[in-house]
């Protein structure tokens, strides 16, 4: 094989060879996603009910126009157990930020194996997990 032979089959199959590797790789992460969102959905369908008085509630500052990142600090009672606290972010519809203030009672979701995960019961609310609380905008504008 000459010099320029190799160059042309390695100027075209490296490229080949890097996108496919970006394929499968893309490809198996957006599995893990859906396996991670199947098994969410299956342990908030599962959740038991309980009410939930709200201690704090921080906007944070991920979130759009529709909805709003809100972390948030609650006093837990499910009914069974001695209240309790736990804290959660959820996306929060803006028209029913309101119900996010401090000292009232919403309807909530308690994983069955994790007390400390709480589901919004709500439909204008979203569980999320991997948001930060240090990015709400009182810890970013020094007050929290």
């Amino acid at each position: 094989m000459d010099t320029g032979t190799i160059i042309l089959i390695l100027s075209f199959g490296l490229p080949v060879v890097a996108i496919i590797a970006v394929i499968l790789w893309l490809k198996r992460d957006h599995k893990k996603l859906a396996d991670w969102a199947k098994e969410n959905k299956r342990r908030q369908a599962e959740a038991k009910p309980a009410k939930a008085k709200l201690l704090s509630a921080s906007l944070g500052v991920q979130g759009g126009e529709i909805k709003k990142m809100v972390f948030i600090s609650f006093e837990i009672n499910d009914g069974y157990s001695a209240p309790y606290t736990a804290s959660a972010g959820w996306f929060v519809e803006s028209l029913n930020l309101h119900k996010m203030q401090e000292g009232n009672v919403i309807d909530v979701k308690v994983d069955k194996d994790d007390p400390k995960k709480i589901y919004p019961a709500e439909t204008w609310a979203v569980y999320t997990e991997g948001y930060s609380s240090d990015f709400s905008v009182d810890k970013l504008s020094g007050n929290g």
